[in-house]
C-alpha cells in the first residue's frame, strides 16, 4: 500500500502542476488573441469571453473547495 504521506505529497504536487499548466494555457490563449490577424473588436470579444470563462471557472472551483473545507 502507498503511505499516506506520499499520497498527500503527490496530490499537492499534481495540484500545483495543474495550476501551472492552467496559467500557461490561459497566457498562451491571451497571446494568441493579441497576435491574431482579426479586427480589434473581435480581439476584445475573444479576450472578454476568455476572461469571463476563467472567472466563472475559478468561482466554481473556489465554491467547491470552500464547501469541502466547511464539511471537514
Amino acid at each position: 500500500m502507498v503511505e499516506k504521506e506520499t499520497a498527500v505529497q503527490v496530490s499537492k504536487m499534481s495540484i500545483q502542476l495543474a495550476g501551472v499548466f492552467a496559467v500557461i494555457g490561459v497566457a498562451l490563449m491571451y497571446l494568441y488573441v493579441a497576435i491574431a490577424d482579426v479586427p480589434e473588436t473581435t480581439k476584445l470579444l475573444w479576450a472578454s469571453g476568455l476572461s469571463l470563462g476563467v472567472a466563472f471557472t475559478f468561482l466554481v472551483i473556489w465554491t467547491f473547495a470552500r464547501d469541502i473545507s466547511r464539511q471537514r
